[in-house]
């Protein structure tokens, strides 16, 4: 029963692999399409710096600016942490001159401070109190690490570093819930109901024994070809697909025709049970396929290290 229950999990993750390297694929497609990962950047720094002209100087500085495509209207899909560093080192003293900080009253700073780092502290304080979001805790990184300008840099180059990580939690939500659309899409285009793979599987050894067979070398060597592993599935009785689809001489009105026949022959509960099916199938989906291929490897290292004792006690 051990055995039966594993290679049901075996067969689920390996279809759950392929179909999220298929998806992910998919959605770096459309990602790199509509600029996503350049939209998420320009709306984290935008946020980060707090004013569109230090966002437009950033990306005119030539730190920056060969990573632009188009410098009036894009951001770089990624910006590395020393350009960010330099660009912030020179853009921060800049912007407060031209906001007129010869007015603005000294502040004390450490004794000990670098003359550059001070000036830089000085500006950042400035340009904080015209309403700039940056520049406070600018001012309050540069003062606790002013001993030198490489401890500053390292400090901004952490600063940056952790702020990027913050918002990068957004990106990756909306490319999960993108996942879980293209999920569910090819899903249902394909007809891969989890809980009739699952069932599938359950009810049949031939298809257990392809998915125990297959598990260890798809877990090593993180590639599956999604096509393939259909291809071979349906082979063995692997229920996916539509069957009102497979006759090649059938044409496309008929199969309709018959797709159709047979959804309206199905209950309501039928019908409730196909609907969960994708959902769990989209919603494994957007686990991702790392996720898929660790778990692989555990079970399948599980199941290869011996027969579980319910099953020599029963054998």
């Amino acid at each position: 029963m051990m055995l039966t229950m594993l290679d049901v999990v075996l067969g689920l993750a390996i279809l759950f692999a392929a179909l999220s390297v298929f998806c992910s694929s998919v959605v770096e497609m459309l990602a790199a399409r509509s600029g996503l990962r350049g939209r998420f950047l320009r709306d984290s720094l935008f946020h980060l710096l707090g004013e569109e002209t230090l966002y437009r100087r950033l990306l005119q500085h030539p730190a920056v600016s060969h990573t632009v495509r188009h410098r009036s209207r894009s951001a770089p899909s990624y910006l590395a942490t020393e350009r960010f560093v330099a660009a912030m080192l020179d853009l921060i003293p800049a912007r407060a001159a031209a906001m007129g900080i010869s007015g603005f009253a000294e502040r004390p700073m450490p004794e000990n401070m670098d003359p550059v780092v001070a000036e830089f502290a000085r500006s950042a304080a400035f340009i904080g109190e015209c309403g700039i979001a940056v520049g406070d805790p600018l001012s309050r990184l540069a003062i606790r690490n002013g001993k030198s300008l490489d401890e500053l840099r390292k400090a901004l180059g952490d600063w940056f570093d952790s702020q990027m990580d913050r918002a990068g939690g957004w990106y990756k939500r909306n490319v999960q819930r993108l996942l879980f659309v293209v999920g569910l899409i090819v899903a249902i285009g394909l007809n891969v109901d989890t809980l009739q793979v699952a069932r599938g599987l359950a009810h049949d050894p031939a298809l257990r024994m392809l998915a125990s067979s297959q598990a260890q070398r798809v877990a090593s060597e993180r590639e599956i070809e999604l096509n393939a592993l259909l291809d071979a599935g349906r082979e063995r009785g692997l229920p996916v697909g539509y069957t009102c689809l497979a006759e090649p001489d059938r044409g496309v009105e008929d199969s309709f025709r018959l797709c159709l026949k047979q959804f309206h022959q199905t209950s309501w509960l039928e019908r409730a049970l196909k609907l969960l099916g994708f959902l769990l199938t989209a919603l494994s989906v957007s686990f991702g396929a790392p996720f898929w291929f660790d778990l692989l490897l555990k079970i399948s290292n599980l199941r290869s290290s011996g027969t579980p004792v319910g099953d020599k006690k029963n054998a």
